[in-house]
């Protein structure tokens, strides 16, 4: 039997997949996983069989995506900005006006999306949510990665904001550490920040390998499942 023809726009599919209600998302994702097994693009299934479902901050950042691309504009702008200005500061390039006048942006883009965020969802936006998706969106505006998985509406995942506020990044030149203990100081951050990282990861694989093998015992069960009610209903 020769194979099915490809799923034609997977990158379409994945928005799509994304953009719909939360609680559409698993059976869509396994819709579309069972599609590529049957097209024979086995690698492709298994890596979106793998994809997990968002929490409601994670699902509710990808929705303002697409019904405030402006403001996500904004704030990923905002977030380059800071990004930028912070390392011209680590460089002693930059001085504390400069940096807290990019963290304002920053804030101030952030805000308006909570605004957004308060308005579409009524009283389902709780006061620890609107914090955690603070949280994610403030982490993604610095981060190239997850800014461009944000404007997208892909995020998948929560985010916590990490790293050193504008004044304990720059202080004034004129009474500041030297340039060169500024740069041993980053690089150590640096350091510590990328085997945090790496841990997450490693942490995320493994949960995420355990989640697939749950998913085919659960398909394998439900497969077994429907071959007993067959025989069943064959022998009635």
């Amino acid at each position: 039997m020769p194979p099915l023809a490809a799923v034609p726009d997977l990158e379409r599919e994945l928005d799509e997949l994304y953009a719909l209600p939360l609680e559409q998302f698993t059976k869509a994702r396994n819709d579309l996983a069972s599609r590529l097994r049957k097209a024979h693009q086995s690698d492709k299934a298994a890596e979106v069989s793998a994809l997990r479902k968002p929490s409601v901050v994670v699902w509710t950042a990808n929705r303002l995506a697409r019904a405030k691309p402006d403001l996500v504009r904004a704030l990923v702008a905002a977030g380059e900005r800071l990004r930028e200005v912070q390392q011209r500061g680590l460089a002693g390039e930059a001085d504390v006006d400069e940096v807290n006048d990019a963290a304002a942006h920053e804030r101030d883009a952030v805000r308006a999306l909570l605004t957004a965020a308060r308005e579409e969802g009524g009283r389902g936006t709780t006061a620890p949510m609107l914090d955690r998706l603070s949280q994610t969106l403030r982490a993604a505006a610095v981060d190239p990665e997850a800014s461009r998985r944000l404007a997208a509406g892909r995020l998948t995942e929560e985010l916590e904001a990490v790293g050193f506020g504008p004044l304990e990044a720059v202080t004034p030149r004129h009474r500041g550490p030297s340039p060169d203990e500024v740069r041993r100081a980053a690089r150590e951050r640096v350091a510590a920040l990328r085997a945090e990282a790496r841990r997450l990861a490693a942490e995320a694989d493994a949960a995420e390998r355990d989640a697939a093998a749950k998913r085919q015992e659960a398909d394998q069960a439900a497969a077994e499942l429907a071959e007993a009610e067959e025989d069943l209903a064959s022998r009635r």
